[in-house]
């Protein structure tokens, strides 16, 4: 049965995007306040928020350095006391709060810039409250240690983490000296309670007061307008994060998380975040992320969990591996070396399977120099008795291993040296099996790809195939086991209501086990298609699963407006749908009006008549949610849209720049609140919505 969620429209944006007039460089805490209002006023109920946890110098919000550190870059300085007293008498730190406010013309904000100008201005304002004593200053301290006290689990080991990062001038603390890396806990708590780093702990851990006091105070005022502020949590958190550095136990520190080969990713991806181990939390009743949605709980009455196929199973690769090509689902069901001798496989056919066999020649080819050839080879390989034929060294454990050897004193070019190197790590992944424990065997993603599968009998294919697809099975029973023990204990530990990024996965019992545990999957319109039917026709808008937060758009994305204009064949079987659909819906009869209408708007170029086409038709569906991007929303009103569609996108996947996750809206929060004709084009599509 169904959980009861009532039916909402709203809006999703990352914080920093919102422009407002207090605050026009960057979207704040209490920015959220005026954007509430708009949202009251415009009829949206939702207020949808990317991550805002703390990622240091990564601009990327699912980038975490904690699971629980609200990010500084989003304090509102005014607010603090002692703020008036620094600007008026400190000349330093007027021009730099100046400066601040002067960041405000451009079309995306400049991360890097605020975030370095905020945390001097901080430090500034920290060291002044220290050393002042009035009755305002005293009661925020006695409220403050009150804070650190409440939250010592997670605080004290992340205050230290952050003055480590700042010591070392924030590199990645696998490259600290070894004294700093992986403490223990009584180790930290020794370094916290050290008299000399004391205030250097604390200004963190101000940070954080400062922080909670800001959100939750927006937080609360979404709440008394009767909307719903949703928080999105990351699933997965950066190897240089405090808690894989202060709490490794949590972690699989052998493996990283990524995603299987596919069309857009031939060699899959490799995010390079620890998977968890989950055997090791369900001993202490996944405490810890019962305490991280707690601790969302105290501001969002919604949260998203990012990436929830990985509550059922992580595609996961050997720390060191730089693509995904090796990796296998985590838990697996492995195939025993025994049961493969069962069926008729010698050791040597097993061995042939999961270790890729390079032969001399292969080396010689490209050295022209056979023993030349032989001395590369034994860098790399050990030779298989007297053949030609050689296996990689045991002690290679992964590709970056292989690119570690140097073949200086070979007399090759530097070029040449490069191939060789590429053609051992090519060989490396050639393989049909892979070894995930001592006799204990998965296929590869790319196994029907390999050389050795190529030397099989038919007999021999059948019976692997055979074996994988009895292997899959069961670890798809795995799966389902594993994604409901952890939902039983962590769903209830909070009244939020939980959604789910599900997309691009398929996985047999997953909306199953959703639907038990009342999580709402997510649904992206353009991609909800019958891609296996003629013209890959758009699935009708009411047939989708109840428990749905349906959008138009997600920060992955183009918006809409670039997706009509660059994705013709898209757009035109979105059209042709509407239009079949409204065929279906009456009797016989020519076309009506309607339908001519929705005729003529496919082909003309994206304008605010398109927008409201798009999102009307698209609030016709029967998830419980319909929740678009913030961007998708203001296409309603033409004087909003920038020179080119592009830079309205908030990320391009796969690519590190200044340009991703730095989009700000176009125009300040109070003038959008005072604009009726706006307001009143979203209401009306809210109600399609909300009132079906």
């Amino acid at each position: 049965m169904e959980k009861k969620i009532k039916k909402s429209t709203g809006v999703a944006v990352p914080l920093g995007a919102l422009r407002t007039e207090n605050s026009p460089f960057i979207g704040e805490y209490t920015s959220l306040k005026r954007f509430a209002l708009f949202c009251k006023n415009s009829g949206l109920s939702v207020i949808q928020l990317l991550p805002v946890l703390d990622t240091g110098t990564q601009s990327s919000p699912y980038s975490s350095l904690s699971a629980f550190a609200l990010h500084p870059i989003y304090i509102n300085l005014p607010t603090i006391p002692m703020f008036d007293k620094c600007y008026s008498s400190d000349a330093e730190f007027k021009k730099m709060y100046d400066e601040l406010l002067s960041l405000s013309d451009d079309t995306r904000f400049d991360y890097r810039r605020i975030l370095d100008l905020k945390e001097a201005l901080l430090r500034k304002l920290f060291r002044t409250m220290r050393n002042v004593e009035n009755e305002t200053v005293s009661k925020c301290r006695d409220d403050f240690f009150d804070f650190i006290e409440r939250n010592s689990k997670w605080m004290k080991p992340y205050c230290v983490f952050k003055h480590l990062k700042y010591k070392y001038m924030q590199a990645g603390w696998k490259n600290w000296a070894e004294e700093d890396k992986n403490l223990l806990e009584e180790e930290i708590l020794r370094r916290w309670n050290d008299e000399s780093l004391v205030h250097k702990h604390r200004y963190y851990a101000w940070q954080q007061f400062v922080a909670r006091k800001e959100l939750l105070d927006s937080a609360e005022y979404v709440r008394s307008l009767g909307l719903t502020l949703k928080g999105d949590i990351p699933i997965l958190l950066n190897e240089d994060s405090c808690d894989v550095w202060g709490n490794p136990g949590l972690f699989n520190m052998k493996m990283r998380a990524g995603s299987p080969p596919d069309g857009d990713n031939p060699t899959g991806q490799n995010w390079g975040f620890p998977v968890y181990d989950w055997e090791s939390q369900e001993e202490n009743g996944f405490s810890w992320w019962r305490d991280r949605l707690k601790s969302a709980g105290e501001y969002f009455g919604a949260y998203r969990l990012d990436h929830i196929p990985g509550f059922f199973r992580f595609w996961a690769v050997n720390e060191g591996e730089e693509t995904a090509e090796l990796g296998w689902q985590v838990p697996c069901s492995p195939i025993s070396e025994k049961s493969l001798e069962t069926l008729g496989f010698s050791k040597e056919r097993i061995r042939w399977l999961k270790e890729p066999h390079i032969a001399t020649e292969l080396i010689f080819k490209k050295t022209g120099d056979l023993d030349k050839a032989y001395a590369i080879l034994s860098l790399f390989c050990e030779r298989i008795g007297r053949e030609e034929l050689w296996l990689f060294k045991r002690s290679f454990k992964s590709t970056s291993d292989l690119k570690k050897v140097s073949l200086e004193g070979f007399e090759l070019d530097e070029a040449l040296q490069d191939d060789i190197r590429c053609l051992f790590c090519r060989w490396w992944k050639n393989r049909t099996l892979i070894e995930v424990k001592k006799g204990q065997l998965v296929p590869s993603f790319k196994f029907g790809e390999t050389r050795a599968w190529g030397t099989l009998s038919q007999a021999e294919r059948d019976a692997l195939l055979a074996a994988f697809d009895k292997s899959g099975k069961k670890q798809e029973l795995k799966w389902k086991r594993q994604a409901e023990k952890i939902f039983s204990s962590i769903i209830p530990a909070t009244g939020m209501v939980p959604c789910g990024e599900d997309l691009g996965v398929s996985i047999g019992c997953m909306q199953s086990v959703l639907d038990e545990f009342g999580i709402l999957g997510l649904k992206v319109v353009r991609w909800c298609r019958d891609w296996a039917s003629e013209g890959q026709p758009f699935f009708d808008f009411g047939s989708y699963r109840g428990l749905s937060l349906v959008t138009t758009s997600v920060h992955d994305s183009s918006t809409i407006r670039e997706w009509w204009n660059s994705e013709k064949d898209s757009t035109k079987a979105f059209c042709q749908s509407i239009i079949e659909r409204r065929k279906a819906k009456r009797s016989g009869g020519s076309a009506c009006a309607v339908e001519e209408q929705d005729a003529a708007i496919w082909g003309r170029r994206f304008d605010p008549a398109v927008a409201d086409f798009v999102l009307s038709n698209c609030a016709l569906t029967s998830g419980v949610w319909f929740v678009n991007p913030l961007q998708d929303w203001l296409y309603l009103d033409g004087s909003l849209y920038l020179e080119r569609a592009e830079d309205e996108r908030i990320n391009i996947p796969g690519t590190v720049s200044e340009f991703n996750w730095t989009w700000r809206m176009p125009t300040t929060v109070e003038n959008l609140s005072g604009n009726g004709e706006l307001l009143e084009k979203i209401n009306r599509i809210v109600r399609i919505h909300d009132e079906q």
